[in-house]
């Protein structure tokens, strides 16, 4: 017959087990807060070290699991579930066995050069732990293999505290809290495992859970101060990068030209915070325009530092404006030699109303676009050299063509024709063309947002390259017919469309 749980049996258990129960219970919302804090935060810890991301995963599954055992240990726990004794020994017998695996993964991704360490003992504890926890299923008893782990647990600590303490490493606050931790744990447990093998006697409740509440606040603040520490760092690269991109908008236009007979409008889309890719014009008089778009390979701040580079070596072609073989070729001597393994490819289109044409050259980029109206065809535009930087020798040709009327120029970067779907497959020229022929009727301004409405539509997810576009209405040849029967006191007014939008529209 089974004796009856008193009210002075219950008040005994819960000062017998006070200890384990309060650090129990303790290191257990510990361990579930920081997880439940990694997972909140997991999307925003992306940017950290991998290291770092991963470090308050073990952490917390290292604090749950070892105050998880020591609830499971304690008789006032147990009477809260109907299970047997054994089950409750074999649970607690099994997180013995495992505990130190997550350790020694932190301990891997905080101190990379105890990589190969810390693998090698994960792999040693992990197959011990299978054949421990075998061995007590088998022979139907909790920690059969007690002094084997013991023994195992002494030798790991015994190399984690030699290593730690090694002469070699560069004294820090963090070197010297993972010192208080890790020599705080092994010696508490050494004299807990040594008295549990009988090799030692004394009184009291176990050491080890006080050893390893130390270890734990230990690392925690290790762990808490390398994660702040890269916030910080963070927060200053942000703050670095929305200067750059601030910088960087400046150096583009701020208005789009004021030239009879041409209405442009631009839009400038950088996949990251600072691009590479670059527009910019040649204002020469009211009647001649320049216009220039540029694609740096790469991304990110090296891209932008260069396509600024591609600003100043267009300013220089200001004399030559007129020419764009000339212009790239100044462009590439300038560029040449200062881009590193970068390059650029570059399409350059002078406007001449006067004359009532256009001049083309490009440095390995797609062609120019040309879609005449109203018989809405597009033609492809393109007369090609080597990109700039590439070969200081380099020439470019360049070829003229007539207008033909009211016509629309596309000059873009490849982030536009190279936009992908759920499937990788890109946009294409040939949707592009379709998009520029579905917009001719639209202003320039609505016909540019359309035109990457359509790109957008069709992808369907996040650009993975910058996009620009540059896109001018022409129709020189009517304003030059309608200027020639004005007065001389130039009473023509010429409507022009500033659209000027650098960011998403």
């Amino acid at each position: 017959m089974q004796h009856p749980v008193s009210l002075a049996d219950v008040r005994g258990m819960l000062r017998a087990d006070a200890i384990e129960l309060g650090l129990g219970v303790l290191l257990l919302v510990v361990g579930l807060l920081t997880l439940l804090l990694w997972l909140v935060t997991r999307r925003r810890a992306a940017s950290l070290p991998a290291g770092h991301r991963a470090g308050g995963v073990w952490l917390g599954l290292f604090a749950f699991l070892y105050g998880l055992r020591l609830l499971v240990r304690t008789d006032t726990f147990r009477l809260y579930f109907d299970l047997s004794s054994s089950i409750w020994d074999h649970a607690a017998a099994a997180i013995t066995y495992t505990v130190p695996l997550p350790i020694m993964f932190f301990m891997r991704d905080f101190v990379p050069a105890w990589r190969r360490f810390s693998n090698v003992a994960a792999v040693v504890v992990a197959l011990f732990a299978v054949y421990a926890i075998t061995s007590d299923v088998i022979l139907g008893q909790p920690d059969s293999a007690r002094t084997p782990n013991n023994l195992i647990a002494i030798v790991l600590l015994g190399v984690l505290v030699a290593m730690l303490f090694s002469p070699g490493l560069t004294r820090s606050r963090d070197l010297r809290m993972a010192r208080i931790g890790v020599l705080a744990w092994p010696l508490t447990a050494v004299a807990d495992n040594l008295r549990g093998m009988k090799w030692m006697a004394f009184p009291g409740p176990e050491l080890e859970p006080f050893g390893f509440t130390v270890l734990l606040v230990s690392l925690g603040t290790v762990a808490a101060a390398r994660v702040l520490g890269d916030a910080r760092r963070l927060v200053a690269i942000d703050r670095e990068l929305s200067i750059a991109r601030q910088i960087q908008f400046s150096i583009l236009p701020q208005a789009m030209p004021r030239v009879a007979g041409i209405t442009a409008a631009a839009r400038y889309r950088p996949m990251a915070a600072v691009a590479g890719d670059f527009y910019d014009f040649l204002e020469i008089d009211g009647q001649r325009l320049g216009i220039l778009v540029a694609d740096v390979s790469g991304h990110g701040v090296p891209a932008g530092l260069i396509a600024s580079m591609v600003k100043v070596a267009l300013a220089a072609q200001e004399g030559r404006a007129d020419r764009p073989g000339a212009v790239l070729t100044g462009m590439n001597r300038a560029l040449f030699g200062r881009l590193g393994s970068q390059f650029v490819t570059a399409a350059y289109l002078f406007i001449d109303g006067p004359s009532n044409v256009f001049r083309y050259a490009a440095a390995g980029h797609p062609p120019m676009l040309r879609l005449t109206r109203p018989g809405l065809e597009v033609r492809e535009v393109e007369k090609n050299g080597f990109a700039l930087g590439f070969a200081e020798t380099a020439e470019y040709q360049e070829l003229e063509q007539s207008f033909e009327g009211d016509e629309r120029l596309l000059l873009y970067t490849d982030g536009l024709v190279e936009a992908a779907n759920a499937a990788d497959d890109f946009f294409e020229l040939e949707r592009v063309k379709t998009a520029l022929v579905s917009g001719a009727a639209l202003p320039t301004d609505r016909a540019a947002d359309s035109l990457l409405a359509a790109v957008d539509a069709w992808s369907g997810q996040p650009a993975a390259d910058d996009v620009t576009i540059v896109l001018l209405d022409t129709a020189v040849s009517r304003v030059l017919s309608t200027r020639s029967t004005e007065s001389s006191t130039d009473r023509l007014v010429v409507s022009i469309r500033s659209s000027g939008s650098m960011g998403d529209s």
